[in-house]
């Protein structure tokens, strides 16, 4: 199958906005530099211009510095001493790791929730997958990614857990956060069917075998890694 290069290609969970009042200003500069990092803008191994960026966005250093400092904190980018601070790159065994995590903690989610997938759960669950093909279909990688985190967010929802949450959503920026290099349209394909492998069997309340899907495939890292090559370092 023919894969397409596309600067649409890459996964977003969300639109960004331009600055304003109505937000925490280091929050959207967070969200303005994770929006560049996807778009290419800022590349892995690169050093970032932060007197341009503030230039650009009209702001000045200290909710640059605010931003810079939880990115620091999600291990995308790197401060060194004299305020140089550069975008890290992402390696396969980084990817391994993170897929691991990630599977194990959704795991546990639904493995402590299991119970709670109501009918009307199961119907939302359903429904996003349905779009996330279309979305497919179209090539609208964007809405995918809408869609994509909304539907593994539902896992946080049925067992809640704040420190959960705090650990995936940045392992989640950090996967998201960079232009990927290709379309293999058959991998997200794949995810879908993954995903209706685990609303079947959360509405059958068989957690072994939703679990067994979300380890051994969604987030085998080994399973995926023909197309993780592809998507990050062709």
């Amino acid at each position: 199958m023919s894969e397409k290069t596309s600067e649409s290609s890459s996964l977003e969970k969300r639109e960004y906005p331009s600055l304003d009042k109505g937000h925490s200003l280091k929050d959207q500069v967070y969200e303005k530099l994770s929006s560049m990092l996807r778009k290419g803008e800022l590349f892995p191994g690169s050093t970032i211009d932060q007197k341009k960026i503030c230039k650009e966005l009209n702001i000045s250093r200290t909710p640059l510095n605010n931003a810079l400092i939880r990115l620091d904190a999600e291990g995308i980018v790197t401060i060194h001493p004299r305020s140089r601070v550069t975008v890290n790159k992402l390696e396969e065994e980084d990817i391994q790791y993170l897929y691991e995590i990630i599977g194990t903690i959704e795991s546990t989610l639904i493995t402590k929730g299991c119970q709670k997938y109501s009918p009307e759960r199961i119907k939302r669950m359903n429904a996003l997958n349905a779009e996330m093909k279309s979305c497919i279909e179209d090539m609208d990688l964007t809405s995918y990614g809408n869609l994509h985190y909304e539907f593994h967010q539902i896992f946080i929802e049925m067992a809640p857990n704040v420190f959960a949450e705090r650990i995936l959503r940045p392992i989640k920026n950090r996967l998201w956060d960079f232009p990927q290099k290709t379309f293999p349209k058959q991998w997200y394909l794949n995810a879908c069917a993954e995903h209706q492998m685990i609303i079947d069997a959360l509405s059958e309340k068989d957690i072994h075998k939703a679990v067994s899907c979300l380890k051994d495939l969604h987030w085998n890292f080994q399973y995926n890694k023909e197309y993780i090559q592809k998507v990050y370092y062709l």
